[in-house]
């Protein structure tokens, strides 16, 4: 299960458009806007690879995959080419869809099935005995014969010597474009990939038609249905007919029959001899299984189109759910495997509900199955499954004096963050786990803490005193507001869990900001010790401070925020007695801190003009401006960033 989470705008859709392109290639997708810059002239192109095959999977694909049991597949799309199989053209105006693999081929064109011709063949007849590899010569394969071979000849022979000298032929990664019968093999081997787009009609996924998912669904129940049950409908539907129709003769309801013969004697009286029938369609089990409509009784019945936005989607969810499961499933009780691509399932959902989707698609990806989604909900993620998030990064470049969009995925791996701990504790290399380091960030779970997620840039403060002031102050400073800028100010609950939300959060790219006290003098030497593991996450001096430490990726109060801004805000004394007053605060206890600081940020900033104390206004100013760095994590292999996954599209992609 992942989530896709980034700004508007920033490739989300793309990429599972992209996925649905590979898996579903259709040209009815793909326009003008498709392509990277509007510049049809260019190639669609979407890789995939697959691990983890099943057996069925390695059988079926066994001709097309890598050494390392992998399949690397793709799927083009271009302006004007050919399609697939298909040796007509298009026209200039037209979409060919193209399919290819990528497995290790011969380094020598003359054994490199996708080259060999009629016409090459003829090139390298010529100089046969040239055709070496050290050792073995392929014009043995000839031996006794001066005839030219055809191309299936040349292909069989080539295949017997590249299988008789494998370890003497040099051999590269290649791709083989629009192989015979591969296309077919694709349509039944790859996963079901079902895509549910943001803006969908219940309407059009509950008609009765053989090309909906819920009409499929009824046609397949029809598919099921016993000969003799069939038999029976059918005889009901013919006897409907008999009462309806002239056919029936006597059996025919007398008041369609009188009505008919009225019709007729004033007919004549225009045009004599002519004779009018009412005849009724006779229903069958087909039209009756086009026609259906679906009711929903959530205490008051009524169609679904009918129903509020949410239930409707709920609806769609599930028709699509038992269509992926009769689509994925055989007789022979195989089970092919699904992905469920999904853009923001949280539309018209209230938040229990959207937490009810997380469950749902828990429960789908653990039952073997692949969930994607698109989201901008904090209730959709979770820190401690910080791996299954990609987060999606948008960069803009102007070329040719258009603006285009350059869209990066960025992924934190369990893998790394294990080799991250362990290599920063020793004692325990070798016993962190999947389960141990979700247990170790799950305390860190806030839907208020997720929205660092779907942030451009994150302010990590300690607790609700700078949550509840900063933002106050920011808004009045010219330029600094946080909000517009998509910058999200993150409490985390004290020092202690500020080191692992940092990790996350920089590792997804998402540059952070960090905001604490230094508690000089605190005689806990654990909370002075963790100000110093904070200052050296983020490459600065550890040593004890005496005044305010800003720099461009950290600020650090000597003692605490409230003490050392004192001295910076006129009349603090008179400003705490009156917030205690307003707010009906008998004492400065942990709960009243963060209230006392927000009356008095909002007090100082309604002045005109607004004051804002200098420690904060540079703090604001180095937040607003930060940018992301380097990988924080320490293992040897993790040294750098992440290596991100690159797509472009337009500016409307």
């Amino acid at each position: 299960m992942h989530a896709l989470v980034g700004a508007n705008n920033a490739g989300k859709s793309s990429v599972l458009r992209a996925l649905d392109f590979l898996f579903n290639p259709s040209t009815k997708s793909l326009n003008e806007e498709s392509f990277w810059n509007k510049d049809t002239s260019l190639e669609i192109r979407v890789e995939a690879v697959f691990s983890d095959l099943t057996d069925k999977e390695k059988e079926v694909l066994g001709a097309y995959l890598k050494a390392d049991g992998t399949f690397h597949m793709a799927r083009s799309a271009q302006m004007g080419a050919k399609s697939g199989e298909s040796d007509s053209e298009y026209g200039e105006d037209k979409i060919g869809i193209g399919q290819h693999y990528k497995k290790p081929a011969p380094k020598p064109e003359w054994l490199q099935e996708a080259n060999i011709s009629g016409k090459n063949i003829a090139e390298w007849w010529k100089t046969k005995d040239q055709l070496v590899v050290p050792g073995a010569s392929f014009a043995d394969s000839w031996a006794g014969t001066t005839k030219k071979p055809g191309v299936e000849e040349w292909k069989e022979k080539a295949k017997e010597f590249v299988t008789a000298h494998a370890d003497k032929i040099p051999m590269q990664d290649a791709w083989t474009d629009n192989p015979k019968g591969y296309a077919n093999v694709l349509k039944g081997t790859l996963p079901f990939f079902v895509l549910v787009p943001a803006v969908r009609d219940v309407t059009e996924e509950s008609k009765g038609t053989k090309s909906s998912p819920f009409g499929k669904l009824l046609f397949a129940i029809l598919d099921t249905v016993a000969q003799e049950k069939k038999a029976k409908i059918e005889g009901i539907l013919a006897e409907i007919s008999k009462q309806m129709n002239r056919a029936g003769g006597d059996e025919r309801v007398p008041m369609i029959a009188n009505t008919e013969k009225q019709l007729n004697t004033l007919l004549n009286d225009f045009f004599v001899g002519c004779d009018l029938e009412i005849e009724f369609q006779t229903p069958t089990l087909e039209v009756l299984l086009s026609a259906p409509k679906l009711y929903v009784d959530d205490g008051f019945r009524n169609t679904v189109e009918n129903k509020g936005h949410g239930l409707q989607r709920a609806v769609i969810f599930s028709i699509l759910r038992r269509y992926a499961e009769h689509m994925t499933s055989s007789a022979e009780g195989k089970k092919r495997n699904l992905i469920l691509a999904v853009e923001e399932p949280e539309l018209y959902m209230h938040p229990q509900a959207q937490r009810t989707i997380r469950r749902v698609f828990r429960k789908i990806s653990e039952g073997g199955d692949q969930v994607l989604f698109s989201t901008h909900s904090s209730l959709l993620v979770d820190v401690a499954y910080f791996d299954e998030i990609i987060q999606m990064e948008c960069s803009f470049e102007t070329i040719d004096g258009k603006k285009t969009t350059a869209s990066r995925a960025w992924q934190l791996s369990m893998s790394k963050m294990i080799e991250d701990l362990e290599f920063r504790f020793p004692k325990i290399k070798g016993k962190a786990t999947p389960e141990s380091m979700r247990d170790r960030y799950s305390h860190a779970y806030n839907p208020r803490r997720n929205e660092g997620f779907f942030a451009s840039k994150i302010v990590l403060v300690e607790g609700l005193t700078e949550e509840y002031s900063l933002p106050i102050y920011a808004d009045a400073l010219p330029g600094c507001a946080f909000d517009p800028q998509g910058i999200s100010v993150v409490e985390c609950g004290g020092k202690g869990a500020m080191d692992r939300l940092f990790r996350i959060f920089n590792e997804l790219h998402i540059p952070c900001y960090m905001v604490f006290d230094y508690d000089n003098g605190n005689a806990d030497k654990n909370i002075v010790d963790k100000s110093k593991e904070l200052l050296a996450l983020a490459g600065e001096n550890q040593d004890p401070l005496q005044s305010l430490f800003v720099t461009d990726s950290v600020a650090c109060f000597p003692k605490k925020w409230e003490v050392d801004l004192k001295s910076e805000i006129q009349d603090a004394d008179a400003l705490a007695r009156e917030a205690k007053k307003e707010l009906g605060l008998s004492n400065d206890t942990d709960t009243g801190k963060p209230l006392i600081a927000r009356y008095i940020a909002r007090k100082l900033t309604s002045c005109n003009p607004p004051v804002v104390p200098p420690s904060l206004k540079k703090i604001i100013e180095k937040a607003v401006a930060v940018k992301w760095k380097k990988s924080c994590l320490q293992a040897p292999t993790s040294s750098s960033a992440p290596s991100p996954a690159e797509t472009k599209g337009s500016g409307a992609a």
